[in-house]
């Protein structure tokens, strides 16, 4: 039976051929196929076939006669050369190939060819979408055969994964091909600074970091950060943060952190001060900062103040003749207030200020004339020493010669003796007697010896 069918399949096919081609053409053609191996005879059937169908296309839709003409020699030719590898594939697999050659003369036993689309393989980067492009397959007839895919590609873990096409003709001839997918980490932990950026820190306060977080597709990852801030220096600062992931990628940030001072000096002295006229000396103002602080004044022509905080009068002063005195303060010991405004200002122009306020007490003694006022208190070494030996030995050679004599020496000796023997007994005795003989006798005896001389003695005798 199987050789009755070789025989009507090589019947058929001689005489389609010979129908249209002479003899010596269809030699020429088994000739050209005759050191042709069996794949080329196949890959070459399979060209002439698509050729065959696209040419029976052609023809159904032209009218034109000369075209149809030539669409039928070359269909002629296809024909002869179909028959001449149908006898080639015959003689090569002898008789046991019959049983797989179809009716229209392909061999049932050839499996489809895959073709795999895009590249092979392909690299992934981790964490990615990864979207197959897929294969074709087609028949040893040349039609198309479905492909079934299959894969175990995980974009989310590093490796190498496999996609298997699969692909089986309608004679069961099953083939398959695969595609190679590396997956791949080269990308960085993403750090993420917590807080601000560039951030602030106070001088002299402790500072604390707010950290950072990384992100990573291969994961959770730690950050480890480093660099210091030295609050108790003025300056900027680097903290540097980093993270490394499984694969060996290095992923940096870093904060910027300023350390400044911002905080005002605090005063540590009294706002007030007292001091007795007749003197420059006033105090010292002092500050507290975490810098050196240095000192201003402002708002008194009179005071001034050293860088130190060393606070003075400018010219000494004299509670009967400064102008800021209070005109209804009488001249006897009382004291008046005169103001200023002192700055303190740190190394950063951090300023913070107070208003002093300066008692000056009215001494006696100091005075040239203490019912009226008027005259210039000066400070000298008889103030001080005639204060206890002698208040006023010589504020003035003409004012307190007598002064320092007659006061002063009954100031710590004979004052209240004075006061209360010749003052006193002048004033009970004389003073109404005759304010002149009796009151200034006292007070010429007792306080005023020297006044006498040279202030009261003119008196006497006008008052005599």
């Amino acid at each position: 039976m199987k050789n009755f069918y070789i025989f009507c399949l090589t019947f058929l096919f001689a005489v389609g051929a010979n129908a249209d081609l002479t003899s010596q053409e269809i030699a020429e053609i088994e000739s050209s196929i005759s050191s042709m191996s069996s794949n080329e005879l196949q890959d070459r059937r399979a060209f002439l076939l698509d050729e065959q169908n696209m040419l029976e296309d052609q023809q159904e839709n032209t009218q034109n006669p000369s075209a149809n003409k030539t669409i039928s020699n070359r269909l002629s030719e296809i024909t002869a050369e179909l028959s001449a590898i149908q006898k080639a594939l015959l003689a090569i697999a002898g008789a046991a190939i019959v049983g797989n050659v179809s009716d229209d003369g392909y061999d049932r036993s050839i499996p489809p060819v895959i073709t795999i689309n895009g590249a092979n393989p392909v690299t992934l980067e981790l964490g990615s979408t990864y979207s197959d492009a897929g294969a074709t397959s087609v028949s040893s007839r040349g039609t198309s055969v479905s492909v079934s895919t299959s894969s175990n590609v995980d974009t989310s873990t590093v490796g190498s994964y496999t996609v298997t096409y699969s692909a089986t003709d309608l004679n069961g001839n099953t083939t398959s091909a695969t595609r190679a997918v590396n997956v791949e980490d080269t990308t960085a932990p993403v750090i993420t600074v917590t807080g601000d950026n560039p951030a602030s820190a106070e001088l002299g306060v402790a500072y604390s970091d707010a950290g950072a977080t990384a992100t990573d597709a291969s994961g959770s990852v730690d950050v480890v950060s480093s660099g210091t801030v030295d609050t108790d220096t003025l300056g900027t600062y680097t903290i540097t943060y980093t993270s490394t992931d499984a694969s060996g990628n290095v992923g940096t940030a870093s904060r910027t952190v300023t350390v400044s001072d911002t905080t005002v000096p605090v005063f540590t002295s009294s706002a007030t001060f007292v001091v007795d006229e007749g003197t420059t000396a006033i105090g010292t103002v002092t500050a507290t900062d975490l810098q050196a602080v240095t000192f201003t004044i402002s708002g008194n022509d009179n005071m001034a103040i050293t860088s130190g905080g060393v606070l003075t009068f400018i010219t000494p002063a004299d509670y009967e003749s400064q102008s800021e005195r209070p005109q209804d303060l009488p001249y006897d010991g009382s004291s008046y207030d005169v103001t200023a405004t002192v700055t303190a200002t740190d190394a950063s122009d951090n300023a913070a200020t107070q208003v002093i306020t300066v008692s000056i007490n009215d001494v006696g003694g100091l005075d040239d004339d203490p019912d009226t006022g008027t005259g210039t208190a000066t400070a000298s070494t008889g103030f001080n020493t005639g204060e206890n030996t002698g208040e006023n030995t010589g504020a003035n050679t003409g004012e307190n010669t007598g002064a320092n004599t007659g006061e002063n020496t009954g100031a710590n000796t004979g004052e209240n003796t004075g006061a209360n023997t010749g003052e006193n007994t002048g004033a009970n005795t004389g003073e109404n007697t005759g304010a002149n003989t009796g009151e200034n006798t006292g007070e010429n005896t007792g306080a005023n010896t020297g006044e006498n001389t040279g202030e009261n003695t003119g008196e006497n005798a006008s008052n005599t």
